[in-house]
């Protein structure tokens, strides 16, 4: 078993989250030294260090761990919260990458602030959806991109104030129409080549 530090708990993982980064190890590709497979999970803490606070013994928890595709992790208490009991574990275990992902570029490194406008691109996959609820919370306005009909009118559905193609660079003469030619604040962006640009 794992060395147990005083802030840490031991955690019966039950599910783990499958990143791409986890692809990329299996596959061999991962450039620089390769970390262990997996990075988030859900279970059951079976262990709480002498100066870890909040968790005990036997509650369901998600978070943040280092190879996460494991039988059980060791990690501090910090990146672990409870389930929420609407929860389960498979879903739970696929959370804390993409909103930490997203909770740092937004606020971070971007300093995103409520009454600021943020576009996020791709914002029907995970760190999208991750971010388009963060950056709501935050009262921010977000305007975004997906590239399906299906998940404009969800993210339309969420609250967000306009959505356009992922697909075509039309979104940005459309936000400069939308925004009366200010722009945004902040870019969230996942996209490559001339949508840089």
């Amino acid at each position: 078993a794992a060395a147990m530090p005083d802030d840490a708990v031991r955690v019966r993982v039950v599910a783990a989250g499958l990143n791409f980064r986890d692809v990329l190890l299996a596959l061999g590709m991962y450039p620089g030294e390769a970390p262990p497979l997996g990075a988030e999970c859900a279970g059951f803490v079976t262990e709480v260090g002498s100066a870890a606070t909040g968790l005990r013994v036997g509650e369901r928890v998600f978070g943040m761990a280092s190879a996460a595709f494991a039988s059980e992790v060791v990690a501090p208490a910090a990146h672990f919260a409870k389930i929420p009991d609407t929860l389960g574990f498979a879903d739970a275990a696929a959370l804390p990458v993409a909103f930490y992902t997203a909770h740092h570029g937004l606020f971070a490194l971007a300093g995103l602030k409520a009454g600021e406008t943020v576009l996020i691109h791709a914002a029907a996959g995970g760190v999208g959806l991750a971010a388009v609820q963060l950056a709501l919370r935050a009262k921010a306005t977000v305007y975004a991109t997906a590239g399906a009909p299906h998940k404009r009118e969800l993210l339309e559905g969420m609250g967000v104030a306009a959505v356009m193609d992922s697909r075509s660079l039309d979104f940005s003469g459309q936000l400069r129409a939308l925004t009366n030619g200010r722009g945004v604040d902040v870019v969230l962006n996942s996209l490559a080549g001339a949508f840089i640009e």
